[in-house]
């Protein structure tokens, strides 16, 4: 009897080892299939989008397997750009949080952590965004090359542009292009398109529109449609705040026809984002709540029961308000505004949650509900405080109170009365 159970379990032993090898080798397998299928030079990797959670479980599961995880983490990286431009932030973050654990090489291990902060700075979770990226500098700044420092301080710049820190952003940004030398890169032009922002913030338009301009002419070298596209959404909006309406419109018609066919959710609502604009600047209000409308609703089909992307919820939201506010619609225009504020809320965006309460108390406003809008001025200026040195917010802060004034006059004579 004891015979045959030591060759029972020796039979068992076998088996096991079998089914270890036969997982191993499936999974093997699924990551060979996934990436000739996400980067056939025949067929784009979009039509694999709806197959994305399985994508992730076959990369996960070969974490699990020593042997495999150098050949998984690689394929996790590859796929880093397009799951960026499919919008599944979150769910690159959750696998990302996993792969940095393992036993890896130090490059592999600060590629994860210079990825997972530019997903965190996507879901606008700066602070994380700033722990993964520093971990990344301290495991390679005095080891690697130049391209991964390069990349690392401007991915560090994006992140210092979500803080508001514009002068440290600059100094990343200044210092990845030193980093990088005068080759063609797309972390180059990404670092151009990045100062480009960063010097809008500064007001600085002429050198703006040249960086974005020198980001476009890189992009068109380097057949990045997708960055292409967002440059041009950059270059609209800096032409928008110039009042260069015809400029702007073609940047966005431009980044449309960059995109074509990609399935690029997010670039392709920003920039009819910046169509809507165009349209309400020219006080074509109808057009303008059109544009805005279809553009949430593409993006509420995409987002389906999901929830995410508060940020740029919140400004389409708030656009359709806004100009149903200036078609006079003002009940509807509160009730879409308030639900932009509720997603400013969610973005944790103070700044732009201050120019809707801002936007709230203009509809009462012009319903002549003088009092309520006296108290919404109010707690937009409440907000607006905590910026003391934003340019905007200080634009923001003059209206506000002037038209904060404006009602108040209004209400002397009834209170009089």
């Amino acid at each position: 009897m004891a015979m045959m159970t030591k060759r029972l379990i020796s039979k068992m032993d076998t088996m096991s080892f079998d089914i270890n090898a036969v997982l191993a080798n499936a999974i093997k397998r699924g990551l060979t299939e996934y990436k000739n299928q996400l980067f056939s030079p025949t067929k784009r990797a979009d039509w694999l989008k709806p197959q994305h959670a399985s994508i992730l479980k076959t990369i996960v599961e070969s974490f699990n397997y020593p042997q495999l995880q150098p050949e998984g983490v690689q394929l996790f990286l590859d796929i880093f750009a397009t799951f960026e431009r499919w919008g599944l932030w979150s769910d690159y973050i959750t696998v990302s949080e996993e792969a940095i654990r393992l036993d890896l090489p130090v490059e592999q291990l600060a590629y994860l952590h210079t990825n997972l902060g530019h997903m965190h700075h996507l879901n606008r979770n700066f602070i994380d965004s700033l722990h993964s990226l520093e971990l990344s500098l301290q495991l390679v700044e005095e080891h690697q090359p130049n391209e991964l420092l390069g990349l690392i301080h401007h991915r560090l710049m994006n992140t210092y542009i979500g803080l508001d820190k514009p002068e440290i952003a600059q100094e990343h940004g200044l210092q990845a292009l030193a980093l990088l030398g005068d080759a063609p890169s797309k972390t180059r032009a990404s670092a151009y398109d990045s100062l480009g922002r960063i010097y809008t913030r500064l007001g600085n338009v002429a050198l703006a529109e040249k960086r974005f301009q020198d980001a476009l002419s890189l992009w068109a070298t380097q057949k990045d449609y997708t960055h292409m596209a967002r440059s041009y959404i950059n270059l609209g909006y800096l032409f928008l705040g110039e009042d260069k309406l015809v400029e702007a419109q073609k940047c966005f018609e431009s980044a449309l026809k960059a995109l074509g066919d990609l399935s690029n959710i997010l670039d392709e609502v920003n920039a009819r984002n910046g169509l809507g604009i165009v349209h309400y600047k020219m006080k074509d209000y109808d057009s303008a709540v059109t544009v805005f409308r279809e553009a949430a609703n593409t993006l509420e089909r995409e987002l389906g029961d999901n929830v995410g992307w508060y940020a740029l919820r919140g400004m389409l939201i708030h656009n359709v308000g806004n100009a149903l506010l200036a078609k006079g619609d003002f009940q509807l225009a509160l009730v879409i505004l308030n639900r932009s504020k509720t997603f400013w809320q969610q973005a944790n965006d103070n700044l732009q949650m201050a120019n809707t309460i801002g936007t709230i108390a203009e509809a009462y406003q012009a319903d002549e509900a003088w009092e309520t809008a006296v108290a919404t001025y109010d707690e937009a200026l409440t907000v607006l405080a905590n910026f003391p040195n934003h340019p905007w917010a200080n634009r923001l802060k003059d209206n506000f109170s002037k038209a904060k004034k404006t009602c108040a006059e209004q209400l002397e004579p009834l209170k009089a009365a």
